[in-house]
């Protein structure tokens, strides 16, 4: 028996394909512990849904608490100055409210824009600032309408023109729908530059 012949089959018997690899031999498949690591790790990795959703929660909370507290400032300016106007010792509007109103609450939005942009969304302005500024202008005029429309409302349709009136038509009605609009557009619309535009 020649050992040549043997050396020669059992030579033949190893040969693959060029590019394959002999089976056993850097073979993909998997151990039975390494699959048992993966299927244990698989749960673990939809844990950032929940993570994720927990810091958007947390960013809309912070937003809007800076929001609030900068909208209670601009609160106390708009409704302490209009009813200075208009029901002041020198009633200067006296039974002008629509006009009274405009000007108390463009003095609130100047001092709106400045917080706002420096505190509640620092990091999301725009590169535009005049851009910013008109966009910001434009959210403001929408809830200076609102309110405007929930004065006329009560003096025209309901005939009521006292002091609580246009305290209660202007200053809680209107406001809180004009505060809820202006929320969502500065949001969406206003302030949107900036990094932190994402995780928002």
């Amino acid at each position: 028996m020649r050992p040549e012949g043997v050396a020669a089959d059992m030579g033949a018997s190893v040969q693959v394909p060029d590019g394959a690899a002999p089976a056993g031999i850097g073979s993909k498949t998997p151990s039975p512990g390494q699959e048992t690591r993966r299927l244990a790790a698989a749960p673990a990795a939809g844990t950032g849904a929940p993570a994720t959703l927990m810091t958007r929660l947390l960013a809309w909370l912070q937003e809007f608490t800076q929001f609030g507290l900068v909208g209670a400032l601009a609160y106390v300016i708009d409704s302490g100055l209009f009813n200075l106007l208009q029901h002041g010792p020198m009633g200067v509007l006296a039974g002008h409210p629509n006009t009274a109103n405009v000007i108390s609450a463009c003095v609130a939005t100047c001092f709106s824009w400045v917080a706002n942009r420096s505190w509640t969304y620092r990091g999301r302005t725009r590169e535009s600032t005049a851009r910013e500024a008109l966009l910001f202008a434009f959210a403001n005029a929408g809830g200076i309408l609102i309110t405007q429309f929930c004065l006329l409302f009560t003096h025209h349709i309901l005939q009521l023109t006292g002091p609580l009136a246009d305290n209660i038509s202007a200053y809680v009605v209107g406001f809180a729908l004009g505060t809820a609009f202006r929320f969502f557009f500065y949001h969406y619309v206003v302030f949107t530059g900036g990094a932190g535009v994402e995780s928002r």
